[in-house]
């Protein structure tokens, strides 16, 4: 009886030592740590970055100097960029100022302001209009558009020299000229700074 109990006893010592060991085991299995950032897929790694829209490239441009500051000539000059301003003109198409801009009369909004009829210098619709087609005019040729129709003033009128202008007068001098590009090309025109702008851009895609 003695023996059993001793051989109970060691018994039961040797499963608390065991115990104790497997207990200290499981403390000791490190915990795996999970990051947070997804993994690279095959598919993120091989998506293309996106090109960039190419911009448009400027052709041609010109500039005048306003040198008659009159209200009614710089209104009449705004209302006639305000109808030029972003027009596109598509490959092999024409521009046409008079067609554009149309006629220059009260109804349409112009103002009397300064105009050059046979070399004298009068009240008339429209006055100032002329500078914006000489502006444009000086840009389309930068750009080596085809210009079509062009007319000379009789005489200097101090924003652009002769042979450097256009006169129009609707229905029987118009400033025209073809877009002769493979693209389409847009017009910006603007008035600020004492200055009349032109700018001819090809747009790179159609």
């Amino acid at each position: 009886m003695k023996y059993i109990k001793l051989f109970f006893f060691i018994f039961l010592l040797f499963i608390l030592i065991a115990g104790c060991n497997i207990q200290k085991e499981k403390e000791a299995v490190p915990v795996p740590i999970e990051s947070s950032e997804p993994e690279p897929t095959e598919e993120a790694e091989t998506t293309p970055i996106p090109a960039k829209a190419p911009e448009p490239v400027l052709l041609g441009s010109a500039k005048t100097e306003i040198l008659d500051w009159a209200d009614t000539r710089l209104h009449n000059i705004k209302l006639s960029i305000q109808k030029i301003n972003g027009y596109t003109l598509a490959p092999g198409a024409e521009f046409s100022f008079n067609r554009i801009v149309g006629e220059r009369t009260a109804e349409r909004g112009y103002q009397k302001a300064t105009v050059l009829i046979k070399e004298e210098k009068v009240q008339d619709y429209g006055g100032g209009v002329c500078q914006v087609s000489s502006t444009l005019f000086q840009a389309a040729r930068k750009a080596n558009l085809s210009v079509t129709e062009r007319h000379s003033h009789q005489k200097d009128v101090g924003y652009a020299h002769q042979g450097d202008d256009a006169a129009v007068d609707y229905g029987n001098k118009d400033m025209r000229f073809v877009n002769n590009r493979e693209k389409s090309v847009k017009i910006l025109m603007s008035v600020g700074n004492g200055v009349v702008t032109a700018e001819i851009y090809e747009i790179p895609y159609n």
